[in-house]
């Protein structure tokens, strides 16, 4: 049976590489799990022995399928293979051998939660609740062990007095109790690795070791892959730097970038033939990742040609950008007949899921959150409108749990179930019978208790004076958020997902400031809680069951493909990160925000649009927003802008999405003029060496096909209902450069006053504020200075 027939070149390469290090970079959609799974089997097929075959996964879900793939190939025998993700395979290794460095063989592992019973359980024995959080403690503890540090020799940073105090505790109290941690499970191997005993026996077991996803890996996990390959050397890693963006987890891309100089005798094998991406997609990811120094050259190419130009959409707002994507959804649907499940969202943060989900809502379409959950159900959302909800309400029972130790502040269970009695006792709510218990008149509490739970009180009180003062319900979100203790809490806790919360809550209250400004003299705390409710209510589409866009942060996107892709916010200090900006461009946080871009991008299989607001509400402050780096680093050629102003946010009508486009590549490199001509009934605007052919009216299923564009290397299908059209008439090619202040005017915008300039030459930008159509970016080269 040849196994290789239906490989490419560069995959059936890595498939019969023979014994020795092999080194396969695997672009995004090169098929490399078909190379890794056909690999294995051909490694069966020479003669080695399937228990002999250890292949290690970042994820139970990618070990299933590769195991069920290679059952198809070789049925049972791939039952005796060791084939799971690196703690899976831990596990197995030390049910035989822990017991050699004091691990009972029926240990048990503590999740997350157990992780954090265990510290808050020492913190509080220690007296420590004012000072640290356990989750900030599991963060450091976690960071050490992927690094193979020992926390006691961590001298000098924040918090690492506290780290030295309660570590020792920490692991005495999980072997007190039979357990480890699921860092654990892999430093345990580490030592088993070190051991006299154990170590050559672990080195010598596996004949043949392939690694998935090798540019994720941590320090520990590469360690321990090399001394599994240290006798035979016959490791096979697979995997992408320009995928890696996990480095706030401990990943290190080195892993991969350096492999050469670990195994200098590796062979490697670039898989850059792409199987799912237009080439125009491909074009723009090579050309956004090609800016970062530290890689692997490579390029990813398809066979097919062709495809749909980019459409870069540029909105005045974050909630015009919502509403624009909401309707452009909307439009395909209807103009396409396309599903929603064939579109996803990719966002950078967390918090840019609110506007969009209120759009989705509105348009009537379905949506699902990826790898999270819905804005309105998020804790740190649900424990700021549960204070605000007390503040209404004082009979909020509900709302007065979830949030009198929220964030802690040393009320207890027994505390506040000692407030439940006295409530039933005295037909009270708890918040009333809170202030009995609080001075003395009801319930029987200590003197600390009394104190801590009044300290609750005077909060809510106080946020009561601000609503009563006639404050705006920004102004009591934002009160909120500061007086209650969340912001500083998150601000201690000083962890990734801390600061996710954080800018959770900066939409909160900018979700409140929006409020304010629709609703003007009628905007009331009550009224934004009933708003709330509604948002909140989860209640389905009543449209057709068209299956469900999907919507998920880029993190969450790696390893998935859509056929049409809306990443939103490309804006500078938005993606990329304001916290991942480095000023010499060449930091590695940087790099790994180009590597995000690179990622979002090659998700898009036939249609892709890229949106950035030119403002948005920041804490409830309305800021200017500059575009994307991201975006002058695509080429001009795979990019669209439409050109006339999108319909007003106010309105819900997406019919008028169906005109086509089609870009044509023109031979002469120095044509930049704009000429407009008729074309086989179409009207053709050159304009940037480029050919639109524009089509009024006519969608993709209308059958009409028009002229074939096919000059030059690419050809472009129709790109409806997302059409773009280069503005016509005037222009600047000539002339000198256009600087901020000066007056210009545009074929299709008007007059307007330039507020910014960016770049030289043919690609010099200008961002403009015309009297018409408000702010828009466009090439210098076609506006003209204003007479």
């Amino acid at each position: 049976m040849n196994r290789t027939a239906q490989l490419n070149p560069a995959q059936r390469k890595a498939v019969e590489h023979g014994d020795g290090p092999l080194m396969v970079l695997a672009g995004a959609g090169t098929g490399k799990t078909r190379v890794l799974v056909n690999r294995i089997a051909h490694m069966v097929d020479r003669g080695v022995p399937p228990r002999d075959i250890l292949a290690v996964t970042f994820t139970n879900k990618a070990a299933k399928e590769m195991r069920e793939r290679l059952r198809e190939l070789l049925g049972m025998a791939a039952n005796a293979m060791w084939i799971g993700t690196f703690h899976a395979t831990c596990v197995k290794l030390l049910r035989i051998h822990g017991e050699h460095i004091g691990l009972s063989r029926d240990f048990t592992i503590f999740d997350s939660d157990d992780q954090k019973r265990l510290l808050n359980a020492l913190i509080k024995e220690h007296g420590l609740e004012d000072q640290v959080s356990a989750k900030t403690l599991a963060v450091q503890i976690d960071r050490c062990k992927s690094r193979d540090e020992d926390p006691m020799d961590r001298h000098g940073g924040w918090g690492d007095d506290l780290l030295r105090e309660i570590y020792p505790l920490y692991q005495a109290g999980m072997a007190q109790q039979g357990a480890v941690d699921f860092n654990d499970l892999l430093l345990k191997v580490l030592e088993l690795a070190r051991d006299p005993t154990v170590g050559p026996v672990l080195s010598a077991r596996f004949d043949h070791v392939l690694v998935d996803e090798f540019q994720d890996t941590n320090r520990v996990q590469f360690r321990l892959v090399r001394h599994f390959a240290d006798v035979s050397r016959n490791l096979t890693v697979v995997g992408d730097d320009d995928q890696s963006i996990y480095s706030w987890r401990g990943a290190e891309p080195r892993n991969l970038l350096e492999f050469k100089r670990d195994y200098p005798d590796a062979e490697v094998v670039k898989l850059e033939q792409n199987y799912r991406s237009t080439s125009v997609i491909l074009d723009a990811a090579n050309a956004v990742i090609a800016k970062n120094r530290n890689r692997h050259e490579k390029a990813l190419w398809t066979a097919s040609d062709g495809g749909e130009s980019i459409l870069w959409e540029p909105c005045p707002s974050d909630r015009e950008e919502a509403t624009f994507i909401a309707r452009a959804i909307r439009g395909l649907v209807s103009a396409e007949n396309r599903d929603f499940s064939d579109m996803a969202i990719l966002y950078r943060t967390r918090a840019q899921s609110r506007q969009l989900e209120e759009q989705l809502r509105r348009f009537d379409i379905h949506y699902e959150i990826i790898g999270d959950v819905s804005f309105f159900q998020r804790r740190e959302v649900k424990d700021i409108i549960s204070y605000l909800r007390l503040l209404v309400q004082p009979n909020a029972d509900l709302a007065f749990e979830r949030i009198v130790n929220v964030p802690a502040r040393g009320i207890g269970k027994t505390t506040v179930e000692r407030v439940r009695d006295y409530a039933r006792r005295a037909e009270l709510p708890l918040f009333e019978a809170a202030r009995a218990c609080a001075d003395g008149s009801g319930g029987s509490l200590a003197a600390r208790a009394r104190n801590k739970l009044r300290a609750f009180l005077d909060i809510v009180d106080g946020l009561r004076d601000v609503m009563a003062a006639g404050a705006s319900v920004a102004e009591i979100v934002i009160q909120t958020v500061e007086r209650s203790g969340y912001s500083a809490a998150l601000t201690k806790e000083g962890t990734l997902e801390a600061e996710e919360r954080l800018k959770n809550l900066s939409e909160l209250v900018s979700w409140g400031s929006s409020f304010d400004e629709e609703e003007g003299e009628d905007a009331s705390l009550v009224e934004f809680l009933a708003n709330v409710a509604l948002q909140s209510s989860g209640d389905k589409a009543e449209s057709g069951d068209r299956g469900k866009v999907k919507m998920m942060t880029i993190h969450a996107a790696k390893g998935l493909e859509f056929p049409v892709v809306f990443l939103c916010g490309l804006e500078e200090g938005l993606f990329p990160s304001l916290r991942e900006r480095d000023d010499q461009n060449d930091g590695d946080t940087l790099e790994e925000e180009y590597r995000l871009a690179y990622v979002a991008i090659t998700r898009a299989r036939e249609r892709l649009v890229l949106t950035y607001a030119m403002q948005r509400m920041i804490w409830g402050e309305t800021r200017s927003q500059r575009p994307s780096r991201f975006l002058d680093s695509i080429p001009d050629d795979c990019l669209a802008v439409r050109a006339e102003p999108p319909p007003p946010a106010t309105t819900t009508h997406y019919d008028d999405y169906g005109s086509t486009l089609r870009r044509r590549r023109r031979p002469a490199a120095d044509e930049y003029d704009q000429r407009v001509y008729s074309s086989a009934g179409a009207e053709v605007v050159v304009s940037d060496g480029v050919e639109y052919e524009y089509e009024p009216g006519a969608g993709s299923r209308s059958g009409r096909a028009g002229a074939r564009a096919g000059r030059g290397t690419r050809t472009a299908r129709p790109s409806s209902p997302l059409r773009g059209v280069s503005p016509r008439g005037a222009s600047n090619a000539g002339g000198g450069e256009i600087r901020a202040g000066s007056l210009v005017t545009h074929a299709t915008f008007g007059r307007g006053r330039v507020i910014e300039a960016r770049g030289r030459g043919q690609t010099r930008k200008l961002l403009i504020d015309f009297s018409e159509v408000g702010l828009k970016t466009v090439l210098e080269r076609f506006v003209a200075a204003a007479v």
